[in-house]
């Protein structure tokens, strides 16, 4: 049997709802510092590979140096510290190889911790609501009051921390609003950050143990993700 429809019937739009996840690997050491690094220095050494082109001009100061390149990759290099960060997509395989170089180049070097940053946006569904009251609602007891004076909290921080074994966690969780598209979308901002302490380790170890944090990941991504949707979201 066939049901007529209004003429101005339209059907409903799913939701839509964005899942973004990036990861920043950091790897702490008192020896480095900006000035002993260049674009040019990284590809002689063959660490940045040949065609690798950048997307925007190099910031060079004292205390940074930062290298945007065409994959979406950016090396950034502060006092004390060097960073690799990637989205989490086809090229974080790239990410992984350049890090590996960099630590089989740079093998006498005292590394002291290395640290996986893990963010996860995920927007709220389309429908129209700001979600605004997500936090209250769902994580805290709605019998307390958020008023203080007649103002209400502009910005709400949960933190969880997760003592595993070698890999300590602090995940924190942030309600934004970010520009998808040219559209505004809010969400929540998930970010995990796991810390591994390198100063125990003989040096003999020190880069092995590095490297194969850095290919294994994915061990820590799930973790992280697990947390998000089987005990947060769920």
């Amino acid at each position: 049997m066939k049901i007529p429809l209004p003429k101005n019937f339209q059907p409903q739009k799913p939701l839509t709802i964005n899942d973004y996840q990036d990861l920043i690997v950091t790897i702490y050491c008192s020896q480095i510092q900006p000035q002993q690094f260049s674009f040019e220095k990284l590809k002689e050494k063959n660490i940045i590979s040949l065609d690798e082109k950048l997307s925007k001009p190099i910031i060079k100061r004292n205390n940074l140096l930062q290298l945007i390149f065409d994959s979406g990759i950016v090396i950034s290099i502060e006092l004390g510290r060097i960073s690799f960060y990637s989205k989490i997509n086809k090229n974080i395989g790239n990410l992984v190889d350049l890090i590996q170089k960099f630590t089989q180049i740079y093998n006498k070097y005292n590394w002291q911790k290395i640290r996986l940053t893990f963010k996860r946006f995920l927007s709220f569904p389309n429908t129209g609501k700001k979600g605004s009251k997500f936090f209250p609602d769902e994580f805290i007891n709605s019998n307390l009051s958020w008023n203080v004076e007649g103002k209400s909290p502009s910005q709400v921080q949960l933190n969880f921390f997760y003592n595993f074994p070698n890999h300590p966690l602090l995940l924190s969780i942030n309600q934004i609003v970010v520009k998808l598209k040219n559209k505004s979308r809010q969400g929540l901002l998930f970010k995990g950050i796991f810390n591994y302490n390198l100063r125990e380790k003989k040096s003999i170890e020190k880069i092995s143990f590095l490297n194969s944090i850095v290919l294994h990941y994915e061990n820590n991504l799930t973790i992280f993700n697990k947390i998000i949707d089987q005990n947060i979201l769920s």
